[in-house]
Parts: structure tokens; sequence; C-alpha cells
């Protein structure tokens, strides 16, 4: 994968995101440090937001509608976004794709969505380019099993989640069900026992698609952590799991061992280092707690829970395809990494699609890996 780039001077508030898609991903059995390298330069880059942010916080209202604007050319944009989506294609000026069913956003989310998650795009789009591409390489109805680890969270499996919009494009209509790796933050909890029993559910030589990573909510203030849920007043709290590991971590660590918690307990053992890290790298930026704001932090939390996810994903996966005759039965894995970006849903608010950031996408079979990322998501690029 190729690094981002931003069309026109680069922020350092872009810059931060940008460097979620920095490199290729590596041979079999050796799983890439890509997302992990990724994540590791976005947190050691958060110190520098502040300062330069401001600079595009500037440039960016600039081109923000009035509510009056928004109305009149909200139908306009769909629909010629709707044409951009269906060719799969993205305006180099425009950090965003919005398909047909998509209304803008209020410009508070909008502009968040662009700051700290600049690739993601919404999940329809997603979608339509991830089945297409596995069509061609013969993934069927018939032949796939779909299995996901994302947050046990509700909010990640609406009838327009991304795991839901996979399901009815990969699995039989009435048949193909979804297997739940996941939970607390997106980690597979499910551990060996749960991996060896969803990879003997696959059918015969069959395929099999994985779907990861940890969710963020965005509310309609473009407050990074936060979303409006349905029938709520107030925004609450996503990803509650990954936000709560870090108040606990700002407050000390946490108490004695529980094992009715252990999911939250595992998070904040395998969070602390890695914050603390961060935090010592900036403790003398002048930063409150070593962020520069909170969204600035939540956005690095979440990126660091990628890298969590991401590691026990790759352990789990390692042992399985080390076992003799692994691929005597199952022809091809393919493995869609990311970030789900929650947007409010409830009355009064654009609900309908969240949002996605890619971070991973690669197909492994006997004969290696086949780094997918640049030919389906390499237009979200920003080049100078």
């Amino acid at each position: 994968m190729a690094p981002f780039a931003k069309t026109g001077s680069m922020s350092a508030a872009w810059s931060l995101l940008l460097l979620l898609s920095a490199t290729k991903t590596s041979p079999l059995n050796a799983f890439t440090a890509a997302p992990k390298e990724q994540c590791r330069q976005l947190s050691n880059q958060a110190l520098t937001l502040q300062a330069s942010s401001e600079s595009y916080q500037g440039e960016e209202k600039k081109t923000l509608l009035t509510p009056r604007e928004a109305r009149i050319r909200a139908p306009f944009a769909a629909m010629a976004a709707s044409v951009t989506a269906a060719a799969g294609l993205s305006s180099p000026s425009s950090p965003l794709v919005l398909p047909a069913n998509a209304v803008v956003a209020s410009p508070d989310f909008d502009t968040s969505v662009r700051t700290f998650f600049p690739g993601a795009v919404p999940n329809s789009v997603i979608n339509l380019r991830v089945t297409k591409k596995l069509k061609d390489r013969d993934y069927r109805p018939y032949n796939t099993i779909l299995g996901s680890s994302l947050c046990s969270d509700e909010i990640d499996s609406t009838a327009l989640s991304l795991v839901q919009n996979l399901q009815r494009s990969l699995t039989l209509k009435n048949d193909g069900g979804v297997f739940n790796l996941g939970g607390l933050g997106g980690v597979p909890f499910v551990g060996k026992s749960g991996f060896g029993a969803f990879l003997s559910h696959v059918p015969v030589n069959g395929k099999v698609v994985i779907l990861y990573g940890p969710h963020v909510g965005i509310s309609n203030e473009g407050v990074v952590g936060k979303v409006e849920r349905v029938g709520q007043s107030n925004p609450s709290t996503s990803c509650g799991a990954a936000v709560g590991a870090y108040k606990a971590i700002k407050a000390g660590g946490r108490g004695p061992n529980d094992k009715f918690d252990y999911q939250e307990e595992f998070i904040i053992d395998e969070l602390t280092p890695k914050l603390q890290t961060l935090l010592e790298q900036q403790k003398n930026s002048g930063a409150v707690n070593g962020f520069v704001n909170q969204n600035t932090a939540i956005a690095a939390v979440t990126c660091n829970m990628f890298d969590i996810v991401n590691d026990v994903l790759e352990s789990q996966l390692e042992a399985s395809f080390a076992k003799p005759g692994f691929w005597d039965k199952i022809s091809e894995v393919t493995l869609l990494g990311g970030i789900v970006v929650n947007r409010g849903h409830g009355a009064g608010l654009v609900g309908g699609d969240d949002y996605f950031q890619p971070l991973q996408f690669k197909a492994i079979n006997k004969n290696g890996e086949v780094d997918m990322w640049d030919q389906v998501f390499g237009d979200l690029k920003r080049t100078a």
C-alpha cells in the first residue's frame, strides 16, 4: 500500500492519518507489519496536529455550506456521487466518496472524517468495490463463508453496516450467515477454539472472507469518540471499550482481575504500553495528557486498537495456516481490515451508511499473498 497524499499543501492533520496506509504487505506466514507501522506512525505524529490543523481548519471552513446551500445541493451531489461510486472512482478534489443513498452529513461530521480518517468512504462503496474484486476471484455464495471480527456494539451490525452489506453480496440469500469472531473493541476473543470452529465450516475447497477492525463514532458536532444512538437524547461513547480503556490508563490502570470482565482487562493491558510509549514521546509537547486535544487522543487510541485486533487475528491465522493439510481443504482466505467510523443514527440525523477506512485488503492461498489494496482502493490516495 502506498501512502495517501493530499492535494495542495500537506497539513499535520492530514499527514497524521494519511500514514494509515503506508507500506506493502509481507510474504505468506510472515504477516504484514504495514497496518501496525501505520498506526505507530500515526501515534508518533499526534503531537504535531494542533498548530498546523488550525490553518487547515481555516481553509476547510471556507468550503462548508450553509444549511440552505446544503439542502439545495444535496440531491445533485448524491446524483453525481452515484455515478462516481458505480464507476468505482472518486474526485481527486474531494476526500469523500458518497453513494447514491447518501445525504450530505453535517459540516462538523464531514470535517472530522476528512481530518482524522481521510481515506474513509461509505460502506456501500466499500461493498461494491470489494465484492466486484472477489467475484473476479471466483468468490460465490455457494463456496464462501464470511467471518467478522468487529466490536459487539449493535451500531456495527445495522441493516446498512458493512458486514451486513457483505453478507448480502457474498453469501446465500436465505442461508448465508456471519461467524462472529469479535468481542469488545473488535478483538477476536473466540480464540483458538473459535477459529477452529469457524474454519471447519468452510465449504469444501471453499473461500473465506474476514472483515475486521475497531470502530469509532463521530457525532453530528464532529466529536470523535461520540455518536448519537436511536432513542437517546445525547451522544454516547463509541467505542466504549476503547475509550473506557483509555480513561482507565489515564487514571493509573485497571483493578484486580475479574473473570467476568476479562475482555476489557485484556484491552487495557494491551493498550497501556502503546499509549505509555506515546505519552513518553510527547511529554515535552505541552499537550494535556500527551495529546493536543481529545479528538486527536481518541483517533490515536482507535489506531492502536487496530494494531491490537490485527495482532490477535494474525497470530490465530498463522497457527491455522501451519496445520498440515490446511490448504487442501480451503482454497483462499481474504482479509479486509480497517476502521469502522460510525455516524449518528436516530430521529433528525442522516443515519444509514457508516464509513470505513480500509487499511488491509489481501488474499492468502497456498501460493502466497496477493495484495489487492492498490487495485481496489488506490484512488483514495490524494496526489499533490
